[in-house]
């Protein structure tokens, strides 16, 4: 399922009751920025010690979050970034407030001497913003300009006062009784647009809980609501699938009852819990679509070029009519004379062909034959040379589809990082000096144990493909690999013993389910001794050559078995 989440009013409202103490009078250590939408800031709490603040204006996950995650940052820090920390590094957040009823948050920081600074946070969807303003409420800069191209009614320009943008219209909640409700619900054909856009606190989650019910319980569920805000009797709960997050609410949901949760006793932890999944996803993904980018202009540059080479191959093919044309010059030199510019006679190796061969009437036909043989004898050569260079595009090209297919199958940060290693360290990618992964977990092969208790070994990538065969394995043990296709090496460690059929049929569906025959019925997987395994010098990493193998057909879906393993 996809991920659901909007920091909406409530949710503001609520994080900010229950962070007040936190983040009033906390010191900016540090301050840093993570692509065009994320600030944060590094804090000494007097009442919470050390711990992130997490200023977000991204589209879909605009937010405020307290957090201790560790986020990758970049070593070359945005000119924002540089401004903010000109400005507020050292200081002390001496205010910290909301504007009543709106998705606005406010901090105002002093540094001593210097006159004290503010920091708004519009948390507006896709109009999000946060905006550095100086003592007198003038734009200094912000992550966002809004120029009068985009908004003739409120600019976000350096040098202009900041403007609020337009108050919100809508009912709050808390204003209405019994009898409010029932004659807006009467007035109103759309309850579902009404009660979201005209009704404050009311969110999709919420008012999809609500429909379907008749008036009377849609106006009591409301008035629970109500209840609930007023109390502040909240009982936030991460809802799961597969034990990762889908969507939070204050609230238990009816849609999502029969759903794992996790429940937090504040929204502030359930906030962050959340939304550091829903970070770490994304970026990785983006991360994921980026050297995936890479890989496939690659692969597309290598694919052109041997069509390329295979037309030459072809047009050099022809170089054996040169010989023929020599060699019919020299058996038919008696009969032709010097300064004859074509002659047509039969092919010597096909009588019923007739070849008109060009001459150069300056040369004798001999020398005219030994041209022939020139240009043949070149042309060959030549084709020698196209198809090593052929074979060596062919065998990049399935390097290249070995590692789409190992950043396609990544699950984590940490397998993604070991591929762009080996692009960078191919060539394919410059060095990524502008991230670095705090803290970053190490990835590591798949593990699995068969029906008989044999461990069996799955790499994720090239790297681990030859940490497995060259380390990890020991001689006897045996190796598998989905045959002439991109995959996973497999090992299945024997400790002495003879391989049980079964768990040599499971391994396989493995090396068959790691492999790009995925989605193929049957997959032929070659399996040998790892003694019988080599990798070939110069030969690009995760390429070996094997022998004395066998052959077993193994369905990839035999395979699903195993991943509810703990890997």
């Amino acid at each position: 399922m996809n991920l659901k989440v909007s920091f909406d009013l409530l949710t503001l409202e609520v994080f900010y009751n229950e962070t007040k103490e936190i983040i009033s009078n906390s010191i900016i250590e540090k301050i840093y920025q993570i692509g065009n939408t994320d600030i944060i800031w590094e804090l000494y709490s007097p009442n919470f010690e050390r711990c992130k603040l997490v200023l977000s204006v991204h589209p879909q996950l605009y937010r405020i979050q307290i957090t201790k995650k560790d986020f990758p940052y970049p070593y070359r820090p945005p000119s924002f970034l540089m401004l903010l920390r000109k400005y507020l590094e050292g200081g002390r957040i001496i205010d910290y407030y909301l504007i009543p009823q709106e998705r606005i948050v406010e901090f105002k920081i002093k540094r001593f001497p210097e006159e004290e600074k503010k920091v708004v946070l519009e948390l507006m969807g896709k109009y999000s913003n946060l905006i550095l303003l100086d003592e007198n409420n003038k734009i200094i800069d912000a992550i966002k300009h809004v120029t009068s191209e985009v908004s003739r009614f409120r600019e976000i320009i350096p040098g202009l006062p900041y403007i609020y943008p337009p108050k919100t219209q809508k009912i709050s909640l808390l204003d209405l009784d019994e009898k409010k409700i029932e004659e807006l619900l009467k007035k109103n054909i759309s309850i579902k647009d009404f009660l979201l856009k005209e009704i404050a606190y009311m969110n999709p989650q919420i008012v999809k809980d609500i429909l379907g019910d008749t008036n009377s319980d849609m106006i009591r569920k409301i008035l629970s609501i109500k209840e609930t805000i007023l109390n502040k009797n909240f009982k936030p709960i991460v809802y799961m699938v597969n034990n990762e997050p889908i969507t939070y609410t204050l609230f238990p949901l009816k849609e999502y009852e029969r759903f794992e949760k996790k429940e937090f006793d504040k929204v502030y932890k359930a906030v962050d819990y959340i939304y550091s999944y829903a970070f770490d996803k994304s970026f990785f993904e983006q991360r994921r679509k980026k050297i995936l980018e890479v890989v496939k202009d690659n692969i597309e540059k290598v694919t052109e070029k041997i069509k390329e080479f295979e037309v030459q191959i072809k047009e050099g093919e022809e170089a054996e009519m040169f010989k023929i044309k020599g060699e019919t010059l020299l058996l038919n030199k008696e009969n032709i004379k010097k300064g004859t510019e074509k002659v047509i006679l039969p092919n010597i190796y096909n009588s019923q062909e007739l070849l008109e061969i060009d001459l150069d009437p300056s040369l004798s036909p001999i020398e005219n034959a030994q041209k022939y043989f020139k240009k043949y004898k070149k042309l060959k050569k030549g084709i020698s040379i196209l198809k090593e260079q052929k074979e060596k595009l062919e065998n990049e090209l399935y390097y290249l589809n070995s590692l789409e297919f190992a950043i396609e199958n990544a699950k984590t940060l940490a397998d993604l990082k070991e591929i762009e290693e080996e692009l960078e360290k191919e060539g394919y990618l410059k060095e990524a000096k502008e991230q670095i992964i705090k803290r970053e977990k190490k990835s590591e092969p798949y593990k699995f144990v068969s029906s008989d208790g044999f461990e069996i070994y799955v790499g994720k990538n090239n790297k681990q493909n030859e940490t497995l065969t060259f380390q990890i394995a020991k001689t006897e043990d045996l190796w598998l690999h989905a045959r002439g296709i991109p995959g996973a090496h497999v090992i299945i460690k024997t400790q002495g013993k003879e391989i049980p059929e079964n768990t040599l049929y499971e391994a396989s569906s493995l090396a068959a389910y790691f492999s790009k025959g995925r989605n193929s019925n049957y997959v032929p997987v070659d399996y040998t001794k790892k003694k019988y395994v080599q990798k070939p010098k110069g030969g690009k990493p995760g390429f070996v050559i094997y022998k004395n193998e066998k052959t077993i057909f193994a369905k990839p879906e035999d395979a699903l078995k195993f991943l509810s393993q703990n890997t």
